[in-house]
């Protein structure tokens, strides 16, 4: 049977995971975009969290057999990045759910295993918490407001403010909307003399010029009063013993507010961004960085198997095992989606997320098959060697050999990238010749250039999978010319693995140490 694998252990490297988690939140969700899904917060044996989602076409199989509060082994699933404001929880993954995924039922997880995590009023007030992080919070109402009734959208909506104190009497303004706002607004009215303690999960930091609260994020928050759970008789016993008297106020007036040459693509038909520009843009757009490859981030892996046929990412599919009443899972097979084959010939394709660095910033790049192989000029297949699993070992000295590198990259930023902050930018060319890297560095200040050149240096790239996928077909990868260090014309990185350190990536064996870049010009 296979081993039982935490949730701080799961990276994107392969779906065949097995976990046995609490769902300590469960909604529904729809967007015009994604339809309706189904989102949960869960938590392990050890307290970690991590985020899923069952997605539109999926909810009918999995609708009844996940439901909150319930503990579940599931096997066999995606774990993507996880990006966008209001994440439930700070770990860099997500996990999304496959139509082969397996859900058992198990032994539950004690119940005082709540992935409840307080955190401090003075971090909300100062900002020195994440806002793109949802929060848990808990607080004695002290002061509370009159329910509104106030349009938003153009809906009615019930709104009530709060404000809470701690054991330390520091004060957080809280204000809840909806059913919750009605809710405290009756606990308010049904008191006797007893204080009222509010537990809100996963609420949102909101802030309005320098002043900072907390709110309910739609359909992700809860709110309790008075729950008998251990954190609460905890914090009540730390209160201070004043026997302070709720205050009932007006509310506040408050108003919501609301075909060209390669050569020629790179040079004049595309803008030029450093990287902290590409971070910034809030717009969909195609953009030319010059940037150093500082590491190839292993976590995610270099290459996934996809079908021979139609070069579509396989799935993994479980070999389930009757024995008595539990399911073993022992190995898996694989199927093509697109070919509906259900023993598809598979082919190692690459798939390296590459970690880039200029002098303003740094950020990460996903590069594709065919732009890989025009850098490495071999094919994945003779790295890998016939393969039977998505499990990559060390990475291979070629793929090594690129750090340090500098490259001109066509990138295409997305709205997944602004509005959800995807952390990953899809490459959609690269240049390496040398000279033509050199000359593009010796223009300046990323601003549009007249000059006209001609020649082919780049590919375009086929990408077949990814939540980035751009329309675009494959091309035949152009012979290029060494690839070698640019020489920097203007203020160089000073030590890229000084810059590198500062990045999210997590280290691991896989990850690769940053080789500093040589300042002098090849021939």
């Amino acid at each position: 049977m296979a081993a039982m694998n935490f949730v701080s252990e799961l990276k994107p490297f392969k779906n065949m995971w097995k976990i046995q988690v609490k769902i300590i939140r469960l909604w529904k969700q729809y967007s015009a975009a994604g339809g309706e899904t189904i989102e949960m917060v869960f938590v392990d044996a050890r307290g970690d969290k991590i985020a899923g989602t069952v997605k539109r076409e999926l909810v009918g199989q999995f609708n009844r057999v996940l439901q909150e509060g319930d503990t579940k082994v599931i096997i066999n699933f995606s774990v993507t990045n996880s990006g966008g404001s209001y994440r439930p929880s700070k770990h860099p993954f997500k996990i999304v759910f496959l139509p082969t995924t397996r859900v058992r039922i198990c032994e539950d997880l004690p119940n005082n295993l709540t992935g409840l995590n307080p955190v401090n009023f003075g971090d909300v007030l100062n900002g020195v918490l994440d806002d793109d992080y949802l929060v848990d919070v808990i607080g004695q109402i002290v002061e509370v407001t009159q329910m509104e009734i106030v349009s938003v959208n153009g809906k009615d909506t019930q709104k009530i403010s709060v404000e809470l104190r701690n054991e330390d009497d520091e004060r957080l303004p809280l204000v809840l909307w909806g059913k919750f706002a009605e809710d405290v607004s009756n606990a308010i009215q049904l008191r006797s003399e007893q204080s009222i303690v509010c537990v809100l999960r996963f609420g949102k930091i909101k802030v309005w010029k320098e002043d900072r609260s907390i709110s309910n994020a739609y359909n992700v928050s809860n709110v309790s009063l008075n729950p008998q759970i251990d954190e609460v008789q905890a914090f009540m016993s730390l209160l201070p013993r004043d026997d302070l008297a709720l205050a009932i106020v007006d509310p506040k007036s408050n108003a919501v507010v609301p075909t060209v040459k390669e050569r020629d693509d790179f040079f004049r038909h595309t803008p030029r961004k450093t990287i902290s520009q590409v971070l910034e843009s809030k717009q969909v757009e195609k953009c030319i960085v010059m940037a150093s490859i500082g590491a190839i981030d292993s976590d995610m892996g270099w290459y996934y198997l996809s079908c021979k046929v139609c070069a579509k990412k396989v799935l993994t599919v479980p070999n389930d095992i009757e024995d008595g009443d539990e399911f073993n899972v022992s190995g898996h097979n694989y199927y093509c989606v697109k070919c509906k084959d259900k023993n598809p010939q598979l082919l190692p394709r690459y798939k390296l997320h590459l970690v880039v660095l200029d002098s303003t910033n740094d950020t990460k790049f996903l590069l594709f098959d065919n732009l890989a192989m025009q850098l490495l000029h071999k094919p994945c297949l003779e790295l890998t060697g016939p393969v039977t699993d998505e499990d990559p070992d060390m990475l291979p000295p070629i793929l090594q050999d690129l750090v340090g590198k500098t490259l001109l990259f066509k990138i295409g930023i997305e709205r997944e990238n602004y509005l959800y902050k995807h952390p990953t930018y899809k490459v959609l060319k690269i240049m390496s010749n040398i000279g033509v890297i050199n000359e593009f560095d010796a223009i300046g200040s990323p601003t549009e250039s007249q000059n006209t050149f001609g020649g082919t240096y780049s590919a375009l790239s086929d990408a077949p999978e990814g939540s980035l996928m751009l329309h675009g077909g494959s091309s035949q990868s152009d012979k290029t010319g060494d690839l070698t260090p640019a020489k920097r014309m203007r203020s160089p990185i000073i030590n890229l693995e000084d810059a590198f350190d500062q990045n999210s990536v997590t280290r691991s064996a896989g990850t690769v140490k940053i080789k500093q870049e040589k300042n002098e010009k090849s021939g």
